[in-house]
């Protein structure tokens, strides 16, 4: 009879896991795909196709790479939370790379903006038209605002508007500096004004702003090294009492409640650095 129910029991959990371990794998693949072709779309004008050919094998590679990392560097007795804390490290690492590329695009990019304004405000005052100022602004500058440009103009060619291409570049890169050309630019187009004049006031707006953001910068400073400070004091007190007097950590790791307790520490250390970053960053987009 217990022969039975236990065959009846494993061939119950065969046909569950036949049934469900498929779907739940295709349901993360899926999952995984959207979130690749995501950061692949929202990269898509910042690399080249081969960046972009490395970025895809990044997305791939990191759990698998981070999860085995951490296999061989945790203890024995937590190998399995290594694994766990690896793969889900992998899928955030790309991400959080990917952020740093766009912010240092749209870093790049608002800082030559002021030179792009003053070579369209010099092409104006030669008599020149929008599309051919924006035609010098790509010839002259280089990537990416060159790059951009050379959207908004290949997309005018495809038959597109010259509104609708201005604000797929504002999405692509938004600023509150680009935002005011655009918006001169078009009302410029509908209802005429000095194009040459309106772009020298945006660029003493723009400069204005780069010191208010520096000043902001320089008093945030602080906040920014607290928070460091204080993120690295308890790693540094572990250390500290682990090396000096290792049988009263040891109780941290041979515990149930002194593992608790650690994984309780990291996380609430992690969230307190990222508000502490947070408050102290000022972004104007």
């Amino acid at each position: 009879m217990l022969i039975t129910v236990l065959f009846l029991v494993f061939c119950t959990a065969g046909v569950v896991g036949f049934a469900v371990v498929p779907m739940m794998y295709g349901r993360a693949a899926v999952i995984t795909e959207k979130r690749q072709q995501k950061m692949t779309n929202k990269m898509g004008q910042l690399m080249t196709k081969d960046q972009m050919r490395n970025l895809n094998r990044l997305f791939l590679l990191a759990p698998v790479l981070c999860a085995a990392g951490l296999y061989l560097l945790f203890p024995s007795e937590f190998k399995l939370l290594g694994v766990v804390v690896g793969a889900a490290a992998g899928l955030v690492l790309p991400g959080f790379y990917v952020q740093i590329l766009t912010r240092k695009s749209r870093d790049k990019f608002s800082d030559q903006l002021v030179d792009a304004l003053m070579i369209m405000s010099s092409s104006f005052r030669g008599g020149l038209s929008l599309i051919q100022a924006l035609e010098a602004v790509v010839d002259e500058m280089p990537d990416p605002i060159n790059k951009e440009f050379g959207t908004v103009l290949g997309e005018n060619k495809m038959g597109v508007s010259l509104e609708e291409a201005l604000n797929h570049m504002y999405d692509r890169m938004p600023s509150s500096a680009l935002q005011q050309m655009i918006t001169a630019i078009l009302l410029a187009r509908e209802t005429g004004g000095n194009l040459p004049a309106i772009f020298n006031r945006i660029v003493t707006n723009i400069r204005e702003t780069k010191k208010i953001q520096q000043n902001i910068n320089t008093l945030t400073v602080q906040g920014k090294i607290q928070g460091f400070v204080m993120s690295l004091l308890p790693i540094a007190f572990g250390f500290i009492v682990y090396t000096s007097n290792r049988r009263v950590f040891e109780h941290m790791f041979t515990s149930d409640l002194g593992r608790a307790l650690l994984i309780y520490a990291l996380i609430s250390q992690l969230i307190g650095t990222f508000l502490i970053w947070k408050i102290s960053t000022y972004r104007d987009y």
